[in-house]
């Protein structure tokens, strides 16, 4: 069966929680509901904005500021740190709301899933009521919103439940994806980032219409194989199938872990040492020729309790950088705070040898920092492999060196 076939009978369902974090304060807590609230430190805090409400955005706070930039931006607002466990709590039972619509469910993050719908779809009498029915089954038992986008694939589908946030709807048949979607920004398609969208504004495609009717072997010259890839994905041609957890196979992992002496509850000594363990990671990876795309973050605590968290990106990875990101991303939003840590590790999984481009960022490779670490971090790793992991250190790795020496 060609992919064109298969991509017009699937259907596929992309759910994204509304401001997921920001919502949970907001329902806990009554007081909060309608100020801008922002979630990822307290005022005197270095850290960056996990999300916050929509009431925060209308003063141009966004995920990944700094706080203090946003407390510039936003001086009224309601700033609150992570709590992970209340979110990973929410995250769970929105999980087996799912479960419930489709028996195939495939987490993205911790606020965001893909639902293969083909077949359930027919359970309801209308593809629309499914979908509202599954966005009344989540505020009714978790007392947040969702957005929803349907489409033939999980690429359109994930550009779809963008269109309408928040508590939104969209359904995008396989026949409207030329009139719906193609007058979107390039920057819509999950994944393409600024750099790549520089590099094809270089190139007079600033749409995804105007992408989806590029000649593959003009894209082909600037970015390669990928190019072409780029195109297709641009014209909604992909065919990737929603993975129910038994359905994953089992997979090789490339993982380090590191026990420390005494317990640990210092934060820069723990970050230092999740960079420390992605450093290892990345190095193993490009040694044995890997990439994946799972990373996933275990943490034992002082009594022996242990906990494992992970995040799935859409491209294959072989970067130190991405690796350490994520794991700092699951440490901070699902760490119990003021507990005492034995253990961390970090395991990368999903391998392949031959890099599929189901994804978008990975694009982000031929500009900018990645094309540098691609240059430097081969250096580094046979500086490594001749003189010895002590050869060459980053700089906020120091405090873990001191404690551990």
């Amino acid at each position: 069966m060609g992919s064109s076939l298969r991509m017009k009978e699937m259907r596929i369902m992309h759910l994204d929680m509304d401001a997921f974090f920001a919502s949970i304060e907001q329902r806990d807590n009554p007081q909060l509901r309608g100020k801008p609230v922002i979630v990822g430190g307290t005022v005197e805090s270095r850290g960056v904005v996990s999300t916050c409400s929509y009431e925060a955005r209308l003063y141009g706070v966004h995920s990944g500021m700094p706080i203090s930039q946003a407390l510039r931006k936003c001086p009224d607002g309601i700033f609150l740190g992570l709590d992970g466990h209340r979110y990973m709590h929410a995250s769970k039972k929105l999980m087996a709301i799912l479960f419930r619509f489709s028996p195939k469910v495939e987490t993205v993050s911790i606020d965001e899933a893909f639902v293969d719908v083909t077949g359930s779809r027919r359970l309801y009498p209308s593809e629309r009521e499914l979908a509202q029915a599954v966005k009344r089954a989540i505020v009714r038992e978790l007392g947040v919103t969702a957005t929803v986008g349907i489409a033939p694939n999980k690429i359109m589908a994930k550009i779809a439940s963008g269109l309408n946030k928040p508590d939104g709807l969209t359904l995008i048949q396989a026949d409207e994806i030329a009139q719906k979607l193609y007058p979107l920004p390039v920057t819509a398609m999950w994944g393409v980032g600024k750099r790549t969208a520089e590099a094809l504004s270089h190139l007079h495609i600033q749409t995804l219409g105007d992408l989806a009717r590029a000649p593959e072997e003009r894209l082909k010259k600037v970015f390669g194989r990928n190019g072409p890839v780029l195109v297709r994905l641009a014209r909604g041609e992909s065919d990737s199938p929603v993975l129910a957890p038994s359905e994953i196979p089992a997979e090789k992992s490339v993982g380090h872990e590191h026990t420390f002496g005494k317990d640990i509850d210092r934060k820069e000594i723990l970050l230092g040492e999740l960079l420390l363990l992605s450093q290892k990671v990345a190095r193993r990876l490009r040694r044995k020729q890997f990439q994946g795309k799972r990373v996933t973050l275990k943490c034992r605590f002082e009594n022996f309790e242990t906990h494992t968290h992970q995040m799935t990106f859409a491209a294959f990875t072989d970067s130190e950088d991405r690796i350490y990101q994520a794991a700092c991303q699951l440490f901070q939003e699902r760490m119990l705070p003021g507990r005492k840590i034995r253990l961390l590790g970090i395991s990368v999984s999903q391998l392949t040898r031959d890099v599929q481009l189901d994804s978008f960022s990975a694009f982000d490779f031929l500009t900018g920092r990645a094309r540098k670490e691609a240059r430097l971090f081969p250096v580094i790793d046979e500086l490594k492999d001749r003189f010895g992991e002590g050869i060459i250190w980053r700089g906020s790795t120091l405090p873990v060196l001191q404690n551990r020496f």
